[in-house]
C-alpha cells in the first residue's frame, strides 16, 4: 500500500491499477444506461449532440478547425 502512495498513478507500472479504474467507469456506465429509459436515452443523446456541434462551432470560430468540416 505504501508502494502505492509513493507512486504517481501515472507512472509506469500501475497497469492493473488503470485496468480496474476501466472496469469500475465501464460498469458505472452500463449501469447508467440500464437505468435510463427509452425517451431519456434519446434526451441525453440529443443534449450530447448539442454540445457536439457547440464545440465544433466553437472551434471553427476560434480558427481551429476549417469551415468546410461542417459540409463534408
Amino acid at each position: 500500500m505504501a508502494d502505492e502512495r509513493s507512486r504517481p498513478l501515472l507512472a509506469p507500472g500501475n497497469e492493473a491499477r488503470w485496468a480496474e479504474i476501466n472496469r469500475e467507469k465501464a460498469e458505472h456506465h452500463r449501469a447508467s444506461a440500464r437505468a435510463l429509459s427509452p425517451a431519456q436515452r434519446i434526451e441525453q443523446g440529443q443534449a450530447l449532440s448539442q454540445q457536439a456541434m457547440e464545440l465544433l462551432s466553437s472551434s471553427i470560430e476560434a480558427g481551429h478547425v476549417p469551415r468546410r468540416v461542417l459540409w463534408s
